[in-house]
């Protein structure tokens, strides 16, 4: 038997119930929780919270565990301490980061013809030209900064009247000259890196906006496996759907029937699930990593068409723990589980192990 280790960037051993209770299964006898900053390279230790035989303790001194699931979102020095447990311990990794960089992801997907009709049109804001040039061809466009996360820094820039009119969540707007609007793209681009896209209007009958969460994982046979699709809805006035910025979670097919009819909400379920298997083998594929899960964010317009809005390889799940069945939230949580153990067990020549 063998201890996984699961690195995130905080301490709170509850919210790995569901994973802890899945260790025997996946043929650990241990699971090890720990951050970055924990580990002792020199004595090859880590301190963190140990569960074993159905109970958690604190252990200051741990041995290396056999392999690493990695789900923090890192900055900063827990950002550069987690790159060097990945790249300098020589634990493997159930699974590799991709960049958060949207940009670049963004381009190992268009390189998939099947995959280039559903991705929304899009340029790097390296220049202020880049959003005239999208003003004028689209009308509004969206602002986002290259690594955000849960909705955080997304702009809405349209024009009207003589005015540029920028939009935030919460119903924000701000009016702006040309001279104000040069101001802001450089204030914005002197902090972080942004992205500049067609404001593609997927907003349901009562003008919300919403996103479709769709995780796909591995499971306990190495194989991409669809956990399950969730609604993500908006919160009135909001430009975007994501549930921290107090959205509401839908289950998709109901959903769906209410926007396009439930024949309709059926083929377009199952295009989403096509488009999630493509994606998966893809970027796999692209940047030649191994990968243990994909949350896909898609959007759906008034004329049904989808669009692929994100790709993340940190998902969160809180969608299907409130629009999705118990058995699909917890087996979100314990499929990467069972895919670390059949992966120690061909990394380390033993039988794979189900799950």
């Amino acid at each position: 038997m063998a201890t996984l280790g699961i690195m995130w960037d905080r301490m709170n051993r509850g919210v790995f119930k569901w994973q802890a209770k899945a260790i025997r299964a996946a043929g650990f006898d241990k699971l090890l929780l720990f951050k970055p900053d924990h580990v002792n390279q020199r004595y090859r230790t880590i301190a963190g919270w140990v569960y074993e035989n159905n109970q958690w303790r604190y252990e200051p001194s741990s041995p290396y565990p056999a392999i690493i699931y990695d789900r923090g979102i890192y900055s900063g020095r827990m950002l550069r301490e987690a790159r060097q447990v990945k790249e300098t311990t020589g634990i493997p990794f159930a699974g590799d980061w991709l960049e958060s960089d949207k940009w670049n992801i963004h381009k190992k997907l268009a390189v998939n013809s099947r995959l280039r009709p559903y991705l929304i049109p899009t340029l790097l804001l390296n220049r202020n030209q880049a959003v005239h040039t999208m003003l004028q061809k689209y009308k509004k466009v969206i602002i986002k900064p290259l690594g955000t996360h849960k909705g955080k820094g997304i702009l809405k820039l349209s024009y009207m009247n003589g005015k540029y009119v920028i939009e935030e969540n919460k119903r924000k707007r701000i009016h702006l000259s040309n001279e104000g609007l040069h101001g802001k793209l450089v204030q914005l681009r002197s902090n972080r890196n942004y992205l500049v896209q067609k404001w593609v209007d997927i907003t349901d009958a009562a003008n919300r906006v919403y996103d479709i969460r769709v995780l796909i994982q591995k499971n306990a046979l190495g194989q991409w496996y669809l956990t399950g699709m969730g609604v993500r809805l908006g919160k009135a006035g909001n430009i975007t759907s994501n549930l921290a910025t107090e959205g509401s979670a839908k289950e998709i097919i109901s959903f769906l029937s209410r926007q396009f009819g439930h024949t309709r909400a059926l083929r377009l379920e199952q295009k989403l699930r096509e488009l999630a298997f493509e994606i998966a083998v893809q970027l796999e594929r692209s940047y030649q990593k191994r990968l243990v899960e994909l949350g896909l964010d898609f959007g759906i317009d008034r004329q049904s068409h989808i669009w692929i809005i994100e790709a993340n390889t940190i998902p969160g799940k809180e969608v299907f723990k409130r629009a999705a069945s118990p058995k699909v939230f917890k087996q979100s949580l314990q499929l990467p589980i069972y895919y670390a153990g059949f992966l120690h067990n061909r990394l380390s020549g033993g039988k794979v192990r189900r799950g």
